[in-house]
């Protein structure tokens, strides 16, 4: 209990930080959405007029000047290590509650080959590209497996199978953050010009060219607050898992080809790659699922879980949005200028490489359907 009350004690400057810029970013957001909407005559009252500036995007922006103009103390990086970590699991695991299995399916039947041509495409592009700048193998094989699978989650989980160096870990997420956050305020902007007629193919897009987990999650809630759009935000949320899933896969393998022992993955490293909150995102779905067709013949009944339903997407979206101010607080952009440019033709090369194969991939297929 002294242990618990210990770490916590020690969280809640952090947690406290960044809820307070997330609600000034919502703060600030409705405000210039008000402003926006009165400078292009639109009625400034109207639903659609108070979003159009995204809260999100304004947290991550404020959290990103606070770190970089004033600094963070270091009181604070427990608590925003913890809300960028569990914060946001918890919020994407709330989301699940928002899908039933006949929308996940939809969804997952549709990205699922756009997953696997985007992962494929960014494995051998950046592959290619870094041999050919001279790169230390394990250095691409992070940045490859950060662009096209998980993000800093996948790095993480790479760099120790791998015997990566911290230089090449380091230079990898940097690679991952920088071109992510750049991802993050420019596609969903993108995605609503080239996919504003489908909310769900829109929401595969930023599912499938944004690298890490709460990148996607800060551009699918930008698009699906700016434009009234949840199920692209339900969308982006399932094509990324899928990604997150595919690490069951490729990291035992990427370890196998390039350990030096080339020792075999066992059971024990494909269960180690998959992310827990990905199962727990899951159960929540067949939650869902079991509870609208259990509770649907009584009245009673059904109005209590459409009331949990509704506290879930209301906590979800404000998890989401604390843990996203938490990532602007903790971005340090000084430290992406030593990262030199080799290393960021070949991350440039990925996020380009994932983003173009994803926009074809996608436009083909509601050309075909």
């Amino acid at each position: 209990m002294t242990l618990s009350w210990y770490a916590w004690r020690h969280r809640i400057p952090g947690i406290a930080c960044a809820a307070a810029v997330a609600t000034a970013g919502k703060w600030l957001a409705t405000v210039l959405s008000m402003l926006v909407a009165r400078m292009s005559g639109l009625d400034p009252a109207g639903h659609d007029a108070q979003s159009l500036v995204s809260a999100i995007s304004v947290a991550v922006a404020l959290g990103l000047v606070w770190r970089n103009a004033v600094g963070i103390h270091e009181l604070l990086r427990p608590g925003l290590i913890w809300v960028i970590r569990t914060g946001l699991r918890f919020g994407i695991v709330l989301l699940g509650f928002k899908l039933a299995l006949g929308t996940a399916g939809q969804i997952s039947r549709t990205a699922l080959p756009v997953v696997a041509v985007c992962i494929a495409s960014a494995l051998l592009m950046v592959t290619y590209f870094n041999n050919r700048l001279g790169l230390p193998r394990r250095l691409g094989a992070l940045i490859a497996v950060g662009t096209s699978v998980c993000g800093v989650t996948a790095i993480i989980a790479t760099g120790p199978a791998i015997g990566a160096t911290d230089d090449e870990t380091s230079y990898a997420v940097a690679c991952i953050t920088i071109f992510g956050l750049l991802a993050m305020f420019t596609y969903p902007w993108v995605a609503h010009a080239v996919f504003g007629t489908s909310p769900m193919i829109a929401g595969i897009f930023l599912g499938t060219s944004i690298h890490d987990t709460s990148q996607v999650a800060g551009a699918s809630l930008m698009y699906s607050e700016t434009f009234s759009a949840p199920l692209a935000l339900q969308a982006a949320t399932v094509t990324k898992l899928l990604r997150n899933m595919s690490m069951a896969v490729l990291v035992p393998i990427i370890a196998m080809r390039l350990r030096a022992d080339r020792r075999r993955p066992t059971l024990k490293d494909v269960r180690a790659a998959v992310p827990g909150f990905v199962l727990l995102f899951l159960a929540a779905i067949a939650a869902r699922t079991l509870g609208d067709a259990v509770l649907a013949g009584s009245r009673d009944a059904l109005a209590n879980w459409n009331t949990f339903l509704g506290a879930a997407n209301t906590t979800s979206t404000w998890a989401l949005t604390v843990a996203l101010a938490g990532i602007g607080l903790s971005t340090d952009l000084a430290k992406l200028r030593g990262l030199g440019l080799k290393p960021l033709l070949v991350g440039l090369v990925a996020a380009v490489s994932v983003g173009v194969v994803s926009f074809l991939s996608l436009s083909l297929l509601t050309r075909l359907g």
